[in-house]
């Protein structure tokens, strides 16, 4: 999945591809395919979304791209499996309330890119994240529905790219406007160890003599707040189409890296739209 149009990455970060979130009502992260925006209203689905997002963390040019949405409900049980854009997870655990187990993610790095100051800097490869996934669901049957989620993942790099971790705490809302209709709200923020955003937000003596930018090294915290709206439309009895859009306010050391102060913008933008095929 990391060419999905020539020479560009279509990064799915925590953010999870918000045409995939919509249409199956799930990030990514985002930037990963970004978590809590799923949900168990439609047990079994197949899709393929399509949308824009910048080409890196933090850039202000853009690229389009493609990518799966998949879920899977084990028959008679609570378990199940999940894969959107980057972001993979499965649910271990035999309740209607909680949900644990592994995840893993393709965090995509950067090359390629337009800007002809950041190209000069050493590309980043993508790598593996490993980690587990835990969530609390509750849905209010009376009065108006709504089915709240609320949870985090935690992820480490299995690869070389990085050596570090991140921490991701979410939440998402989605309430139904009619039997065809529903609608989604959700936000969550990202915490990344001082080795990831050296990775992508760092700026290193010798990509400061390639590139012109000083040179930068980032502590650990929070990089990012996230906040989405999707909607989604049941157009026949197993198929759905949906939309949205995914903002990500970049924080703290990652917002102070020249990449984004001097090259990119703190505000980045993902729109999406995605059609499904469900079943139970």
């Amino acid at each position: 999945m990391q060419r999905l149009v020539p020479d560009r990455h279509f990064d799915c970060r925590a953010t999870v591809c918000v045409a995939l979130i919509a249409l199956s009502y799930a990030a990514a992260s985002t930037a990963i395919a970004a978590p809590g925006m799923a949900s168990d209203l439609i047990p079994n689905l197949v899709g393929l979304g399509v949308g824009s997002t910048p080409q890196f963390a933090g850039g202000k040019d853009r690229v389009a791209g493609v990518a799966p949405g998949v879920r899977y409900q084990f028959q008679g049980s609570e378990k199940f499996f999940e894969w959107y854009g980057t972001l993979a997870d499965v649910n271990l655990v035999e309740s209607r309330q909680w949900q644990f187990g592994p995840a893993l993610n393709i965090r995509l790095g950067r090359s390629d890119v337009d800007d002809p100051v950041v190209s000069q800097l050493p590309e980043v490869d993508t790598t593996l994240e490993g980690g587990v996934m835990l969530s609390y669901t509750y849905t209010n049957a009376s009065g108006i529905p709504y089915r709240l989620r609320v949870g985090a993942v935690s992820l480490i790099d299995l690869g070389d790219t990085f050596k570090g971790m991140e921490n991701i705490g979410f939440a998402s809302l989605w309430v139904p406007l009619s039997p065809s209709v529903f609608v989604g709200l959700g936000g969550g923020f990202t915490w990344a160890s001082a080795s990831f955003n050296q990775a992508f937000f760092g700026v290193t003596p010798e990509g400061s003599a390639a590139s012109g930018l000083a040179v930068y090294s980032p502590g650990s915290g929070v990089r990012q707040w996230y906040a989405w709206p999707a909607v989604v439309w049941r157009v026949a009895p197993q198929w759905f189409v949906g939309t949205g859009a995914f903002y990500q306010r970049i924080t703290g050391d990652a917002a102070d890296s020249p990449l984004v102060r001097e090259r990119g913008d703190r505000n980045q933008w993902t729109v999406g739209i995605g059609v499904g095929y469900a079943w139970r």
